[in-house]
């Protein structure tokens, strides 16, 4: 039964109409020959001499025979020809030619479709007898089924891509109807399931998926169909012809159906993958075998299918490997360290090494990628350099094969340095005033980040490269909305560091300030900004005692206690070097002095706006200046220029809109207002947002105190 691939066999019969060579190519388990023998079942039924099917790889021993005399034998038995599974077989030169004429001789005035299903092993073979095919039998037509393109220029390409996992619209399916379930695109696969197209021939991307999960009900997308349909197979075969109550899948319920769907994104909507975890559900319940499934995948597997290559996915993953070349089994092992999608600088520094050069692994990467072992993200052909990722089986088995050559360690290292260099490069360009770039950088390398920033450390990665990782990744955290997660990885790994070192120090204050933003208790932020104190003073670092001034200025602030905020802002403003890195620039501290004091000393406030604003970064700085901007707004509406205050708010949000991956206001209490108190204070709301970054619903709020009408304590 063919599930979720309709909109592709109504292209792929399309395509078969239109010529006369067509090739399903895709990776393991994707479901190539499904897809090939029912368009073939389709196509053929209108030929007048049918269809010939001829598979290799897993045919039961025999001696070694040519591609043309495989389908002679197919002709000749009117049944499917099994080739042998060994590549280079008959493929000496002149060998089989015979065979080819003989083969012409048969098909000259035939009008037939010829089923190549499998012929990765042969691939060098069977684009000679094909090339013939279509010169010889003009009534011919080729319907091919393997990893990697044959590589003719009559070739039409049909390159599948993974069954999409999000719900679907379909309405609501159960275990009883599961396979008759349709989706339309799944958006959120769009980025790895866009093929390029290949060398100069007709390629066609397809993708099958769904649109994202409604709140009125749950529906089943193509995986999902595809997983509950497989568990009612396998009840029926075991003699169920209705749920039983105690089945650990029932297919009915919202939840189970989300558990479902996790499991299909989980494996990546490769079909083979969700029939052999389907196989599994009698045995495991939802939760457990997602939770397998987040672990590994290479253990899935049943004794009885068909195809031997089948019965597992690691055989199915395997069986690509042992076609690859030397260079390209090297180059897969060590590109399983990548967790997300890398470019080709990434895979050069992290698979060179061992007798492989670094100026080797691109045109590894393109061998790859025809192998249908990696995914291109991005088009080979466009502006952007082009990005490759692994599914989870692929980076499985290449992990284990890494593992077995004893070179995990020094692949793990090499990709810790690359992404520390990452996070150095992202850090300057925000600290350059870049915020677009860098947060589309460390979008775009995310997930290996995460994953170098996960793994623990060793004699050879020691905690301080980690942490100082972290540390180049302060505005990540605190700015772009991921104070919690930072927070919770610094104190991972503070306690694994020398506690009197620079990185310790800096690492201790960003800790302290994500605290804050993360709205921890006030105690553990205190007691972290202490102890980054202590350091920053034994190690000399100004720039990160007057950070944690900033912070304990906001936090006194907070309380109401003005004249205590007032005073360690000062000292933060004083104390922070023009130029600092890691952390806000000294023109912040200003800023978040002036809103301290325009309540209570308006003429104070007023000047520590304007060394705010006559700092270097106020100028280049998108984000800082968005800041003195808005405390330039908050002063003014103070003094009552309520002109003046509107035109400085609305330009503080423009650049607050401006910034990439601006996070909503943090703090203690969350986003809020920016109305000042009674008594003239700043209000909790504000402190808390000035500890980060001002966002556009505290400026919004202080637009709306501003057109509302004057403050509640008159100033002039």
């Amino acid at each position: 039964m063919l599930v979720g691939r309709a909109e592709e066999l109504g292209v792929l019969r399309r395509m078969l109409a239109q010529g006369r060579l067509v090739t399903v190519v895709g990776g393991a388990g994707i479901g190539k020959s499904l897809l090939a023998e029912h368009a073939a079942i389709a196509v053929g039924s209108a030929m007048p001499d049918g269809v010939v099917r001829v598979r290799w790889w897993d045919g039961v021993p025999a001696r070694r025979r040519s591609v043309a005399e495989t389908v002679l034998d197919a002709l000749d038995g009117g049944r499917e020809g099994v080739g042998v599974g060994r590549a280079g077989a008959g493929s000496g030169p002149g060998a089989g030619a015979v065979g080819v004429a003989a083969l012409i001789d048969r098909l000259r005035s035939r009008r037939m479709l010829v089923l190549l299903d499998d012929f990765d092993p042969v691939r060098g073979e069977c684009v000679r007898v094909v090339r013939a095919l279509l010169d010889g039998a003009p009534e011919v037509r080729v319907l091919a089924a393997g990893r990697h393109p044959l590589g003719l220029g009559e070739e039409a390409v049909l390159r599948l891509g993974p069954l999409g996992g999000g719900a679907g619209g379909a309405g609501p399916v159960g275990l009883g109807d599961a396979g008759h379930a349709e989706g339309a695109e799944n958006a959120d696969r769009a980025a790895h399931l866009d093929r390029a197209a290949g060398m100069g021939r007709t390629e066609h991307s397809e993708r099958s998926g769904a649109t994202g999960r409604t709140d009125r009900a749950v529906t089943a997308g193509p995986a999902a169909a595809l997983f509950l349909a497989r568990v009612r197979d396998a009840r029926r075969r075991a003699g169920h012809d209705a749920p039983p109550r105690d089945h650990p899948v029932s297919g009915e319920g919202v939840e189970e159906l989300r558990i479902v769907d996790d499991i299909c994104r989980r494996l990546e909507g490769i079909p083979l993958a969700i029939e052999l975890a389907a196989a599994q559900a009698a045995r495991y319940s939802l939760p457990q075998l997602a939770g397998m499934l987040e672990r590994a995948q290479g253990w899935l597997g049943v004794a009885d299918a068909p195809l031997r290559r089948h019965r597992s996915l690691r055989a199915a993953v395997g069986a690509g490997y042992a076609l690859c070349g030397s260079a390209e089994r090297t180059v897969w092992a060590r590109l399983s360290v990548f967790a997300g999608s890398f470019d080709e600088d990434a895979a050069a520094y992290v698979c060179a090494g061992g007798g492989l050069d670094a100026q080797d692994v691109p045109a590894s990467l393109a061998r790859l990628v025809l192998a249908s072992v990696l995914e291109p993200v991005r088009d080979p052909g466009g502006v952007l350099a082009p990005r490759y990722r692994m599914s989870a089986a692929v980076r499985g088995f290449g992990a284990e094969r890494l593992q077995s050559a004893g070179e995990t360690a020094a692949a793990v290292s090499r990709h810790l340095y690359w992404y520390s260099h990452v996070a150095s490069t992202a850090h300057h360009l925000w600290s350059s005033g870049l915020h677009e770039q860098a947060a589309a950088l460390v979008r775009d390398e995310e997930a290996d980040l995460r994953a170098a920033l996960a793994r623990e450390p060793s004699a050879t990665d020691p905690a301080s490269t980690t942490l100082a990782v972290a540390v180049d990744l302060w505005f990540w955290w605190a700015v772009c909305g991921h104070a919690e997660e930072g927070r919770a990885l610094l104190r991972r790994l503070l306690p694994l560091v020398r506690s009197d070192t620079r990185v310790c120090g800096q690492a201790l204050w960003l800790a302290g300030w994500l605290a804050v933003c993360a709205g921890s208790p006030a105690a553990e932020a205190a007691e972290l900004l202490g102890q980054a104190w202590r350091v920053a003073m034994f190690a000399g670092d100004d720039a990160t005692v007057g950070r944690v001034s900033h912070v304990l200025g906001a936090l006194a602030l907070a309380d109401g206690r003005t004249e205590r905020a007032i005073a360690h802002l000062r000292v933060a403003a004083d104390t922070i070097p023009v130029h600092a890195e890691h952390g806000p620039p000294v023109a912040v501290s200003w800023a978040l002095l002036a809103v301290a004091q325009a309540g209570v000393r308006p003429a104070e406030a007023w000047r520590s706006v304007r060394r705010a604003s006559a700092g270097p970064q106020a100028r280049h700085d998108v984000w800082t200046r968005s800041m003195t901007l808005y405390a330039q707004a908050f002063v003014d509406h103070l003094r009552g220029r309520r002109s003046r205050a509107w035109r400085k708010a609305h330009k503080a949000l423009a650049g607050a809109v401006g910034v990439a991956g601006a996070a909503a206001p943090c703090g203690p209490t969350g986003s809020g207002g920016g109305a000042p108190s009674e008594g003239g204070a700043a209000s909790e709301r504000t402190v808390a947002a000035m500890t980060g970054p001002p966002g556009a619903a505290l400026i919004h709020q202080l637009i709306d105190d501003i057109e509302s009408g004057p403050p509640v304590t008159g100033s002039q």
